[in-house]
């Protein structure tokens, strides 16, 4: 348990207890969704840099819109697991 989850033990609202197994789920289950290293090799369509280019792009946007650190990693796995799905 981390020492912040240890002093949280206290308060009955923070629901510290629960903080281990939460963590191992979520860890779990991004193991169990994860694409595979080589999701690109397939890919007829798109190249590996046309896709960095578009990441890039993202990025840059992301920072123009000021939008919250989630909505670019979100934006980014859709893209990754439509070019794993259709190759």
């Amino acid at each position: 348990m981390e020492v912040c989850d240890l002093l949280d033990m206290r308060e009955i609202q923070t629901c510290a207890e629960h903080a281990p197994k939460i963590t191992n789920y979520l860890l779990s289950e991004e193991q169990r969704h994860s694409l595979p290293d080589d999701f690109m090799l397939g890919q007829t369509e798109v190249t590996e840099k046309m896709r960095a280019y578009l990441v890039d792009w993202l990025a840059e946007l992301h920072l123009r819109f000021k939008l919250l650190p989630e909505t670019l990693y979100l934006t980014v796995g859709i893209i990754d697991r439509f070019l794993a799905k259709y190759k």
